[in-house]
């Protein structure tokens, strides 16, 4: 493929990328239906503000900004659906301060 039509090098594969539509609101009609296997986000701006997260070996960080432009970390906790380690869904909790 000749190189105009290559996809772009990504300059920072592990920095932070929008991932706002891969996570659903708790009362979204579709949380345990056809959304079941997205994270929740517990967060007063639910998904109207753009939740950004990296990742690295398996380890993930996401972030939200609040009305006004200040950062705040959202901490993973992992409800178990199954028998192993990976077996769980994410539930994601913005962190106010």
């Amino acid at each position: 493929m000749p190189a105009a039509f290559a996809d772009p090098v990504d300059p920072d594969p592990f920095g932070y990328k929008d991932r706002t539509s891969d996570f659903v609101m708790p009362l979204d009609p579709g949380v345990f239906g056809v959304n079941a296997g997205k994270p929740i986000i517990l967060s007063p701006y639910g998904t109207s503000r753009t939740i950004e997260c990296a990742s690295f070996h398996g380890q993930s960080w996401c972030r939200q900004f609040d009305h006004v432009g200040n950062e705040h970390e959202l901490y993973q906790v992992k409800i178990p659906t199954g028998p192993t380690e990976w077996d769980y869904r994410g539930v994601w909790i913005y962190n106010p301060f």
